[in-house]
């Protein structure tokens, strides 16, 4: 017995099962952490990713339309179905999203004007950014500390998302924004320039900023993708996004000249003029130009005393003396814009054009003020679509008096100079209405002004109708240089003079089938 005794209280076997009782407690309790950490982390993931997607689909109604905001929550809200399967609250599996239709930054579904969340949004046009949480949820801890008692409390998702766009054929021009005011800290500054008006956007060489002459970087090829884009039919891929541009620097204007006269059925000025064909003109090149027998375009022939009569040469900001009816007329500029670059300070004019004498010298038997789709107050676009109707009637060839030899055309002649003309049509393509960006050019952050070759906010694009081709004009020539102001110079060939017909996709100009915009909604955060 005392051996069995004795025996017993030196054996060693089991002695580690007091630990492992006493460590159950400690092992269950962190295996009870993990699984409720893990049903916390899950209901956590699945809430946010509601509301992710709550957000972008949110996003994609907010295109500026009446409704847009209602049509978003209802969109945030029963678009897409998403369930909690980690929540342990009693409720139903939906995550669920108060409704707040209302274009306001309160409640569930908040809308704001401006990225940073600043400006809160007031109505549907307004509405550019929103903000969506979901519903609370809860996970009661299942082991620990103590079994169903104690929750993880109200657990949520709040996700913010906008519209990612992209523009896709606009050509590579840009103007800065007239309506922005010195010291400008608002890098999206909203543009208004009215229709009609018409825009000096290249000028003999003048930069818009410090190596800045007007054009847009083409995917960092260079000025014969600048040129290319500008010439060609078919170049309606490159695309940017609409909220900055990459200028593009240096003066560009020899290859653009080329390019964009084409579009008036000038033949190509060099052999890569036209790179990636066809380039063809508009079937209304309208211009102040004639042609003699090959395709060469050339200024009508005046002396010092008929420069007004043969061709439009106003010397003063005033319309023309009803008694003078010029033999050659296109679309003139703004009066403001007609007496050379010395005599004006602003590239953007005013709208205010001869009208009477364009009618006068093409259409004289037109009650032009009176007539449907003209009117007192015509654009040159209008006016340009218009001729386009009856091209047989109102564009019609004929020759000059003087010397028959000479002839005005305003319809390309079919395989003669250029590739074949593609009629004006404001649901398609039209070769002589352009987009192009509007850049705030005076902004107070230097990283973000115009100068050189940088990356910066766009306030918005515009179309805008090519007036005239581009090249030099003199006040009268074709005469000897000695007659008094017969040489001075009228415009330079590296001119580039449109109208704004008006903003992209607004309908005023039917900008929409010519470009392609590419709205992408994103998570900001």
């Amino acid at each position: 017995m005392s051996r069995a005794r004795k025996s017993l209280l030196q054996s060693t076997g089991g002695a580690v099962a007091p630990t492992v009782a006493l460590s159950l407690f400690a092992l269950i309790a962190a295996g009870g952490i993990a699984f409720d950490y893990a049903r916390l982390a899950g209901m956590d993931s699945e809430l946010q990713s509601a509301a992710d997607q709550a957000a972008l689909a949110a996003a994609s109604q907010l295109d500026g339309a009446t409704g847009a905001c209602s049509r978003a929550a209802n969109a945030a809200r029963n678009l897409i179905a998403n369930s909690s399967r980690f929540a342990n609250d009693g409720s139903t599996p939906r995550i669920t999203i108060a409704d707040e239709p209302a274009c306001d930054a309160t409640g569930a579904i908040r809308f704001y004007e401006t990225k940073d969340k600043s400006k809160a949004a007031t109505n549907d046009a307004t509405a550019n950014f929103v903000e969506v949480t979901v519903g609370t949820r809860s996970a009661f801890y299942a082991l620990t500390p103590i079994v169903s008692a104690i929750s993880s409390g109200p657990v949520s998702g709040t996700a913010y998302a906008g519209v990612g766009s992209a523009i896709c054929g606009a050509v590579p021009f840009f103007i800065c924004n007239p309506d922005e005011p010195d010291g400008n800290t608002n890098s999206h500054y909203a543009v208004s320039i009215p229709s009609g008006t018409g825009i000096v956007m290249a000028e003999g060489g003048t930069q818009w900023g410090p190596g800045n002459f007007g054009f847009v970087d083409q995917a960092g090829r260079g000025a014969s993708s600048v040129a290319e884009a500008l010439a060609s039919n078919a170049l309606y891929s490159n695309c940017a996004p609409t909220e900055n541009v990459t200028m593009e620097t240096g003066n560009l204007l020899n290859a653009v000249r080329d390019s964009l006269n084409m579009r008036f059925d000038f033949p190509p000025g060099n052999s890569s003029a036209c790179s990636n064909p066809p380039c063809s003109p508009s079937t209304n090149v309208r211009k102040d130009v004639v042609r003699g027998a090959t395709c060469s375009w050339e200024e009508n022939p005046a002396d010092n005393t008929n420069y007004e009569s043969k061709r439009y040469r106003p010397t003063t900001a005033a319309a023309l003396s009803p008694t003078i009816t010029p033999e050659i007329m296109g679309f003139p500029r703004d009066l403001m814009h007609s007496i050379g670059a010395s005599n004006y300070t602003s590239r953007i004019g005013n709208g205010v054009w001869d009208r009477a004498a364009y009618f006068r010298s093409n259409h004289p038997s037109v009650d032009w003020q009176n007539t449907a789709g003209l009117g007192p107050n015509v654009t040159r676009y209008q006016t340009y679509l218009w001729e386009a109707e009856d091209p047989a009637a109102r564009l019609a060839p004929r020759a000059t008096a003087g010397n028959p030899n000479l002839s005005t055309y305003s319809t390309p002649q079919a395989g003669q100079c250029n590739y074949p003309g593609v009629a004006p049509n404001t649901n398609n393509i039209d070769r002589r209405r352009l987009t192009a960006a509007v850049v705030n050019c005076k902004l107070a952050d230097k990283n973000k002004q115009l100068n050189g070759k940088k990356t910066i906010p766009v306030a918005g694009y515009i179309d805008v109708f090519m007036v005239e081709p581009s090249m030099d004009r003199t006040k009268c020539g074709g005469t000897p240089s000695n007659q008094t102001g017969c040489s001075a110079s009228y415009t330079s060939r590296n001119d580039v003079y449109v109208e704004v017909i008006g903003s992209s996709g607004t309908g005023e100009g039917g900008g929409t089938p010519q470009i392609t915009r590419r709205d992408t909604p994103r998570l900001i955060e």
